[in-house]
């Protein structure tokens, strides 16, 4: 009898052993996955957004927006904003974000004037820019319309592929909205065009001055 006895309690040593081991290989697995999300080709554990190689192909570029984005929308970067007012001419709040101390985005809101308005976002990698999401909108009177007071939002958006401050590729839509109209056009349903790149020294430009008015001593006017 203690020879049996002593058999199941192995059995039942041994089973709380694996029992114990399947729990913690669940709780890792679960852990995992919270911290990975699936871009179409690969699947990406967010964790390596800070990494020290520059993506250098539109599939790297794409892999890398994916995973700062996903940071973004779950509120895991820290961020830091600036407002500005040049004269009422233009206006607008630049917002850096960061990951572990490093800056991988800009977004930039602003007005110029009152007809027309922006959100850019910049990401960055190593200080260097790799893709930028350009969405203006410019709004007007409607003409020959019969309510009186009507207006449209004419708005470009642009996806700049970047490596080495030189682009790889270029997309585009455009689409209007109309303040009287109950079947306004979504920018997720509008598909993109490729379009032939441009310079983009100005983009550049724009995008480094972004940089340096993060650690400017005055932040009353970003100047164009």
């Amino acid at each position: 009898m203690l020879f049996f006895d002593k058999i199941i309690q192995m059995k039942i040593y041994m089973c709380s052993l694996l029992c114990l081991f399947f729990f913690s290989c669940g709780q890792k697995r679960s852990a995992d996955e919270k911290n990975t999300i699936y871009t179409g080709s690969a699947i990406l554990n967010t964790d390596s957004v800070t990494v020290h190689s520059n993506p250098t192909s539109v599939v790297q570029i794409k892999k890398r927006y994916a995973i700062i984005n996903d940071k973004l929308k779950r509120g895991l970067l820290d961020s830091l904003s600036f407002k500005y007012d040049c004269n009422m001419e233009r206006s607008g709040t630049v917002t850096y974000f960061s990951d572990k101390g490093e800056l991988i985005m800009i977004k930039h809101t602003y007005n110029e004037y009152s007809h027309f308005s922006a959100i850019d976002q910049y990401f960055i990698s190593n200080n260097n820019l790799f893709f930028a999401h350009l969405n203006g909108a410019s709004w007007s009177f409607e003409s020959g319309q019969a309510a009186e007071g009507a207006t449209k939002d004419d708005i470009i958006e642009q996806r700049l592929y970047v490596e080495n401050e030189k682009p790889l590729l270029c997309l585009e839509k455009k689409y209007t909205k109309r303040s009287h109209s109950s079947n306004n056009p979504l920018s997720a349903n509008v598909p993109n065009k490729q379009v032939k790149c441009k310079p983009i020294e100005a983009l550049i430009k724009d995008f480094n001055k972004l940089v340096e008015f993060k650690s400017s001593a005055n932040h009353d006017c970003l100047e164009k």
